[in-house]
């Protein structure tokens, strides 16, 4: 099983996981042994506005359904993506440079039942990202689990 990140948790906890849960008896599989995969979008940066501002890239992600209907033309689409506003844009990423704020965000999702975490990082300093991540949000991470 594999999903995306930003939702809102009644997707999680009200349609996917118990999903999940009645395919497994449906198969006669132990859930527990079922991967629940998900790709958490993250834009963590020790600089605040470059977390927000990092999500900029993916601001299509961001499009409502109607705005993406009616839209045929990719560059028209990139159009409108760029003019949405940053809020609009990050609402669907955790965004921090906070790591233990990060980690509790991160943390809301193995709490809805998912065990497989993902990371995806919107920004263009991929190397950064690694990094802050290895140093600031890893630790952090493994004791989730």
């Amino acid at each position: 099983f594999i999903c995306t990140s930003g939702k809102g948790e009644e997707l999680y906890t009200e349609k996917l996981i118990p999903a999940v849960r009645e395919g497994a008896a449906a198969a006669d599989r132990d859930v527990d042994d079922i991967d629940k995969m998900i790709e958490i979008k993250i834009s963590y940066d020790t600089d605040p506005e470059l977390a927000l501002e990092n999500t900029r890239f993916w601001a299509p992600l961001s499009l409502t359904a109607e705005q993406k209907h009616s839209i045929h033309d990719p560059m028209e689409m990139e159009r409108a993506a760029n003019e949405l506003p940053i809020e609009q844009v990050a609402k669907r990423w955790i965004v921090s440079s906070d790591p233990d704020e990060a980690v509790e965000k991160v943390g809301a999702y193995v709490k809805y039942g998912l065990n497989h975490l993902v990371f995806h990082a919107p920004g263009h300093d991929q190397r950064r990202f690694l990094e802050l991540f290895e140093k600031d949000l890893a630790p952090r991470l493994r004791k989730l689990g």
